[in-house]
């Protein structure tokens, strides 16, 4: 009767280690999909001019801290579009110029993502920026809008985003 307990005690453990060895090799298969699968590019949006560059690895790293940079250049715009100015040109310009780096560092950072249209987003972001500073200019009584301001951050949106892309490209 004992020697049969043993026997059935061994079998036990042995099956036990059978599954512990697939659970384990299950695991190492799921990670090293995850692995290929983190470096192959998610979006198709570039395929024609990066086909080529996407076999080798990047030497450089563009955008590494394109999303904090952004994050903080959102904040700023959304300060300015509630705090009062003098509104002069050049203060409107300066204004606007925040917009040509939310641009340039939205696509770098959606670029870095490997997202599928990083260009229509950050410029589409750009103008509901716009649209709400606009809102926030005239529902506010202290704050009066500022048209050149206004006028001018779609096209620095837009001049940013091609600018980050270009940076992407370039980049070796």
């Amino acid at each position: 009767m004992n020697r049969q307990v043993r026997r059935i005690e061994k079998k036990k453990e042995l099956k036990a280690e059978k599954d512990k060895a697939k659970a384990k090799a299950e695991r190492q298969a799921r990670r090293e999909q995850r692995r290929e699968a983190r470096k192959r590019p998610r979006g198709e949006d570039g395929a024609g001019a990066q086909g080529a560059d996407r076999q080798r690895p990047r030497q450089s790293n563009p955008g590494r801290f394109s999303g904090a940079l952004m994050a903080a250049t959102v904040f700023f715009i959304s300060l300015q579009a509630v705090a009062p100015t003098d509104g002069s040109v050049v203060s409107q310009v300066v204004s606007a110029s925040f917009y040509l780096l939310f641009g340039y560092f939205a696509v770098l950072w959606m670029m870095r993502r490997g997202a599928s249209r990083p260009l229509a987003v950050a410029i589409g972001a750009g103008a509901l920026m716009a649209l709400v500073t606009l809102a926030s200019q005239l529902f506010q009584p202290g704050l009066e809008p500022l048209p050149v301001m206004l006028g001018l951050t779609i096209p620095l949106t837009v001049a940013g985003a091609f600018l980050g892309r270009l940076v992407w490209n370039r980049a070796p």
